[in-house]
């Protein structure tokens, strides 16, 4: 399961860091040499990644597992993000029944200058519900579930910014900031360079 949410993380972050570059690209022209801030809609992030669904996957050659409808959460007062998605898990090998349930994560998003990069950070597994599962399958899955989104999630690189975009951006005398989610979206905060 996690390299199927990996995948969607990993569009996700690639989905606003490319929404970020494109805005920095287009709304540097008439910037002044004090901080400002490129903003990238709630709803263009939802629209971008529900077009990504359904993923399926197997995983360790025991589990299939298919994750659909994608719903983005923004949590301004924590800068975080949380996306539920709907999935199904197949366990030919134990039970011929597909399990379905909901899995929520959320996590923070940041930029690591030394390598310019998105990166997840403060990954948690919310809530896992299996509601057609036994109580010992649904304890297992949320046992496996949460140590695999806390042990291969935090710090997963999202995407990496390009050369150019940053070249762009700082030829206008800025480079990126603060990545922070407020009401209605994401704002990347550009400083001015140190002169």
């Amino acid at each position: 399961m996690p390299d199927t949410v990996r995948r969607q993380l990993l569009w996700s972050g690639m989905l606003v860091a490319g929404a970020l570059s494109t805005g920095v690209l287009t709304g540097c022209a008439a910037l002044q040499p004090s901080p400002r801030t490129v903003k990238i809609s709630e709803k263009k992030l939802m629209e971008a990644i529900a077009r990504q669904f359904p993923r399926s996957n197997r995983y360790l050659e025991l589990f299939d597992v298919t994750l659909d409808t994608p719903r983005l959460r923004l949590m301004p007062a924590e800068n975080r993000i949380g996306t539920q998605l709907d999935f199904t898990v197949g366990m030919p090998l134990v039970e011929t029944r597909t399990q379905r349930g909901t899995l929520s994560l959320s996590y923070g998003l940041r930029l690591e200058p030394v390598d310019n990069t998105v990166r997840l950070t403060d990954v948690r597994l919310e809530n896992m519900d299996l509601p057609d599962a036994s109580p010992a399958n649904a304890a297992r899955f949320k046992r496996l579930g949460g140590a695999l989104v806390q042990g291969l999630l935090p710090d997963l690189v999202v995407h990496r910014l390009k050369p150019e975009d940053l070249e762009s951006v700082g030829r206008r005398g800025y480079q990126p900031g603060a990545l922070r989610v407020v009401p209605g979206g994401l704002e990347l905060q550009l400083d001015p360079l140190p002169r």
